[in-house]
Protein backbone atom coordinates (compact mmCIF):
# COMPACT_ATOMS: atom_id res chain seq x y z
CA UNK A 1 0.00 0.00 0.00
CA UNK A 2 2.91 2.40 0.45
CA UNK A 3 4.58 1.64 -2.45
CA UNK A 4 1.49 2.55 -4.37
CA UNK A 5 0.95 5.62 -2.13
CA UNK A 6 4.79 6.83 -3.19
CA UNK A 7 4.00 5.46 -6.57
CA UNK A 8 0.68 7.93 -7.15
CA UNK A 9 2.56 10.79 -5.14
CA UNK A 10 5.42 10.66 -7.46
CA UNK A 11 3.31 10.50 -10.85
CA UNK A 12 0.95 13.62 -9.11
CA UNK A 13 4.46 15.31 -8.85
CA UNK A 14 5.26 14.64 -12.11
CA UNK A 15 1.86 16.16 -13.18
CA UNK A 16 1.99 19.29 -11.45
CA UNK A 17 6.20 19.68 -12.90
CA UNK A 18 4.74 19.12 -16.33
CA UNK A 19 2.31 21.57 -16.29
CA UNK A 20 4.43 24.08 -14.28
CA UNK A 21 6.87 23.89 -17.08
CA UNK A 22 4.32 24.32 -19.76
CA UNK A 23 2.79 27.24 -17.88
CA UNK A 24 6.52 29.35 -17.82
CA UNK A 25 6.48 28.38 -21.81
CA UNK A 26 3.72 29.94 -22.98
CA UNK A 27 3.10 33.90 -22.53
CA UNK A 28 -0.43 35.92 -22.40
CA UNK A 29 -0.64 37.81 -26.02
CA UNK A 30 -4.28 39.32 -24.87
CA UNK A 31 -5.69 40.08 -21.49
CA UNK A 32 -9.43 39.31 -20.98
CA UNK A 33 -10.26 42.52 -20.92
CA UNK A 34 -8.18 43.38 -24.40
CA UNK A 35 -10.22 40.36 -26.02
CA UNK A 36 -13.88 41.97 -24.52
CA UNK A 37 -13.09 45.38 -26.04
CA UNK A 38 -12.04 43.38 -29.03
CA UNK A 39 -15.26 41.90 -28.86
CA UNK A 40 -17.72 44.61 -28.88
CA UNK A 41 -15.70 46.56 -31.23
CA UNK A 42 -16.31 44.13 -33.74
CA UNK A 43 -20.07 43.94 -33.10
CA UNK A 44 -20.24 47.52 -33.10
CA UNK A 45 -22.56 49.00 -35.77
CA UNK A 46 -20.87 49.73 -39.17
CA UNK A 47 -17.60 48.15 -37.64
CA UNK A 48 -15.74 46.67 -41.06
CA UNK A 49 -12.46 45.05 -41.04
CA UNK A 50 -10.32 45.84 -43.80
CA UNK A 51 -6.84 44.82 -44.69
CA UNK A 52 -4.64 47.37 -47.06
CA UNK A 53 -3.56 45.34 -50.30
CA UNK A 54 0.40 45.16 -50.21
CA UNK A 55 2.87 46.33 -53.17
CA UNK A 56 3.47 43.51 -55.77
CA UNK A 57 6.99 43.16 -54.45
CA UNK A 58 6.41 43.82 -50.80
CA UNK A 59 7.64 41.26 -48.63
CA UNK A 60 5.94 38.35 -48.96
CA UNK A 61 4.77 36.62 -45.39
CA UNK A 62 4.01 32.88 -45.09
CA UNK A 63 1.56 31.38 -42.46
CA UNK A 64 2.92 27.51 -42.06
CA UNK A 65 1.32 27.36 -38.35
CA UNK A 66 -1.15 27.16 -36.81
CA UNK A 67 -3.14 24.37 -38.74
CA UNK A 68 -6.36 26.39 -39.68
CA UNK A 69 -7.69 23.09 -40.90
CA UNK A 70 -7.09 21.10 -37.46
CA UNK A 71 -8.53 22.25 -34.54
CA UNK A 72 -6.42 24.55 -32.56
CA UNK A 73 -6.05 24.65 -28.78
CA UNK A 74 -4.29 27.09 -26.31
CA UNK A 75 -1.28 28.20 -25.80
CA UNK A 76 -1.05 28.41 -29.60
CA UNK A 77 2.40 28.10 -31.99
CA UNK A 78 2.82 30.47 -34.78
CA UNK A 79 5.14 29.93 -37.51
CA UNK A 80 5.31 32.61 -40.43
CA UNK A 81 8.09 32.87 -43.45
CA UNK A 82 9.28 35.89 -44.48
CA UNK A 83 11.00 36.08 -48.24
CA UNK A 84 11.75 39.73 -49.80
CA UNK A 85 11.79 40.42 -53.47
CA UNK A 86 14.80 39.92 -55.88
CA UNK A 87 17.71 42.39 -55.01
CA UNK A 88 15.67 43.43 -51.11
CA UNK A 89 16.00 42.34 -48.05
CA UNK A 90 13.83 42.17 -45.23
CA UNK A 91 13.96 44.96 -42.42
CA UNK A 92 13.12 43.15 -38.72
CA UNK A 93 13.05 46.60 -37.15
CA UNK A 94 9.57 47.17 -39.54
CA UNK A 95 7.87 43.82 -38.18
CA UNK A 96 4.38 44.67 -36.51
CA UNK A 97 2.02 42.36 -35.24
CA UNK A 98 -1.42 43.48 -34.50
CA UNK A 99 -4.39 41.71 -32.63
CA UNK A 100 -8.05 42.02 -34.42
CA UNK A 101 -10.53 44.56 -35.13
CA UNK A 102 -8.76 47.02 -33.09
CA UNK A 103 -5.10 46.51 -34.30
CA UNK A 104 -3.70 46.11 -30.73
CA UNK A 105 -0.06 46.39 -31.55
CA UNK A 106 1.24 42.74 -29.69
CA UNK A 107 4.81 42.77 -31.05
CA UNK A 108 6.73 43.71 -27.85
CA UNK A 109 4.45 41.09 -26.58
CA UNK A 110 5.33 38.51 -28.93
CA UNK A 111 9.27 39.65 -29.23
CA UNK A 112 9.80 39.91 -25.29
CA UNK A 113 8.18 36.01 -24.72
CA UNK A 114 10.54 33.12 -24.17
CA UNK A 115 11.62 30.62 -26.88
CA UNK A 116 10.72 33.25 -29.62
CA UNK A 117 12.48 33.52 -32.72
CA UNK A 118 12.80 36.09 -35.29
CA UNK A 119 15.12 36.68 -38.23
CA UNK A 120 15.06 37.87 -42.02
CA UNK A 121 13.54 33.91 -42.80
CA UNK A 122 10.67 34.47 -40.33
CA UNK A 123 8.75 34.24 -37.15
CA UNK A 124 8.55 31.43 -34.68
CA UNK A 125 6.25 32.18 -31.72
CA UNK A 126 5.45 29.20 -28.92
CA UNK A 127 2.70 29.12 -26.49
CA UNK A 128 0.86 32.27 -26.85
CA UNK A 129 -2.51 32.04 -24.97
CA UNK A 130 -5.59 33.32 -26.02
CA UNK A 131 -9.09 33.05 -25.34
CA UNK A 132 -11.06 30.78 -26.60
CA UNK A 133 -13.05 32.39 -29.81
CA UNK A 134 -12.12 33.47 -32.90
CA UNK A 135 -8.75 35.57 -33.45
CA UNK A 136 -7.13 37.98 -35.84
CA UNK A 137 -3.54 38.68 -36.23
CA UNK A 138 -2.14 41.15 -39.08
CA UNK A 139 1.22 40.60 -39.47
CA UNK A 140 3.44 43.38 -41.53
CA UNK A 141 6.81 43.53 -42.45
CA UNK A 142 9.15 46.10 -44.92
CA UNK A 143 12.01 45.81 -47.15
CA UNK A 144 15.29 48.04 -47.65
CA UNK A 145 13.19 49.88 -49.92
CA UNK A 146 9.91 50.71 -47.25
CA UNK A 147 7.72 48.37 -49.23
CA UNK A 148 5.38 46.70 -46.80
CA UNK A 149 3.65 43.40 -47.03
CA UNK A 150 0.92 42.11 -44.41
CA UNK A 151 -0.68 38.81 -44.13
CA UNK A 152 -3.68 38.18 -41.95
CA UNK A 153 -3.90 35.16 -39.68
CA UNK A 154 -7.47 34.35 -38.61
CA UNK A 155 -8.08 31.07 -36.42
CA UNK A 156 -10.59 29.74 -33.95
CA UNK A 157 -9.47 28.16 -30.05
CA UNK A 158 -11.26 25.87 -29.03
Amino acid sequence: MKTRTACLGLITLGVIAATGAAERLSFELLSGTEYRAELAARTAPGSEFVLKSADPNAPTITVRSPDRAAPIHSPVDIDARFKAAKGATINLASLKVLYGFLQLDVTRRILDAPGVQVSAAGLKVNGARLASGRHKLTIQLADNFGRTGSQLLEFTIQ
